[in-house]
């Protein structure tokens, strides 16, 4: 893929801002952790941002499309003055007319004085659309036309700022507006966030998290499906490979999920979560249970959501890693599962084990 094309590309963007929070070293850093400089860290990702109740009525009988559980795809926080960044990053900008507005209505609606009713004891956010650089005009003409829509209706949106992304040559370049500058309390208006990236690079590596939602397009999703469980694979490899003869290996998919995306799993949103979940129960713990189940039935098994490996003595430990450890033999598939699979174990973890603000 031509490098200037991953500025626009979901999945790439959505990981280039989480890396933007992680700390990283100051001169062997991945991706610039400007937010983190600033003392933003992470809060929600993919969460929905319920509109209170008073709002969401309103809105509902105003005959004009709004989202009223709009969910920005990173949320960031600051505790020394209890401020955040909502943040939502688009391929291209829209127009005030497209259906995309609806869900702009509602980020602005849930940034304006709603925040601090939902989020205490956050005080306030701003809202930031992240857009190829060419698109930050016209990305930010709507979001000040659909803004005084709002007030035109009596309702009080909050305030937004429009991010760009462009390449300089080999380099990423992350810019922002002066709303952003005064609110973040940054002195310059751009950050060389990457660097070396070059026509035909790989993003997988950069990928944290991952979602079909985030591509349209079958043959991205299966590409990136695929990049993504060939992480969680490696994570699994080497739990695995640290398990003695003698020891049962036993992991739950969400406890390797947290080892795969370094922790980054327990601040993203539950319905993503369970798609993940999903993805690697169907495509890796159970194509395992169905390899050994016939060769040696004590082995393996699946108990709800953790994959259970009984060592009982060094040759099947070989015997079992010789097998895992040959990646084309094993040959995981990348298919999307099916939705409707229930996951009463999981929708109960993700219910009672929360992020913690």
């Amino acid at each position: 893929m031509k490098a200037e094309a991953l500025l626009s590309d979901p999945g790439f963007q959505l990981n280039l801002l989480l890396w933007m929070t992680r700390a990283q070293p100051p001169e062997a850093y991945l991706v610039r952790p400007i937010f983190r400089e600033q003392g933003f860290s992470l809060l929600y990702i993919e969460n929905p941002l319920p509109l209170p109740e008073e709002t969401a009525q309103k809105a509902a009988s105003s005959g004009m499309a709004v989202s009223v559980n709009p969910e920005p795809d990173v949320l960031l926080r600051r505790e020394r003055d209890n401020t955040a960044l909502c943040i939502e990053a688009k391929g291209r900008a829209f127009s005030s007319n497209s259906s995309t507005a609806r869900q702009a209505r509602g980020h602005l609606l849930a940034c304006g004085p709603a925040f601090a009713e939902t989020l205490k004891p956050l005080t306030s956010s701003l809202l930031c659309y992240l857009v190829p650089n060419a698109e930050t005009d016209y990305m930010g003409q709507c979001l000040s036309e659909l803004s005084r829509e709002l007030s035109n209706a009596g309702f009080k949106p909050g305030d937004h700022c429009v991010h760009g992304l462009h390449m300089d040559g080999s380099a990423v370049v992350y810019s922002w507006d002066s709303e952003f500058r005064v609110y973040a309390g940054y002195d310059s208006d751009s950050a060389i966030v990457m660097r070396n990236l070059q026509d035909g690079t790989d993003p997988s590596p950069l990928f944290l998290v991952f979602s079909d939602e985030d591509y349209p397009d079958p043959e991205r999703q299966e590409l990136n499906r695929k990049a993504f469980q060939n992480q969680v694979y490696a994570a699994l490899l080497c739990q695995i490979q640290q398990t003695a003869a003698g020891e049962i290996y036993s992991r739950t998919i969400r406890d390797l999920l947290l080892n795969t995306t370094d922790g980054i799993f327990q601040y993203i949103g539950r319905d993503r979560q369970l798609r993940m979940c999903r993805l690697v129960r169907e495509n890796i713990f159970k194509r395992i249970l169905s390899y050994w189940k016939e060769r040696i039935p004590d082995l393996v098994s699946l108990d709800s959501d953790s994959l259970i490996v009984r060592f009982a003595d060094s040759a099947r430990r070989e015997q079992f890693l010789d097998w895992l450890e040959d990646y084309k033999r094993t040959a995981f598939a990348c298919d999307k599962p099916p939705d409707e699979e229930p996951l009463p174990l999981l929708e109960m973890m993700n219910r009672n084990d929360t992020t913690d603000t």
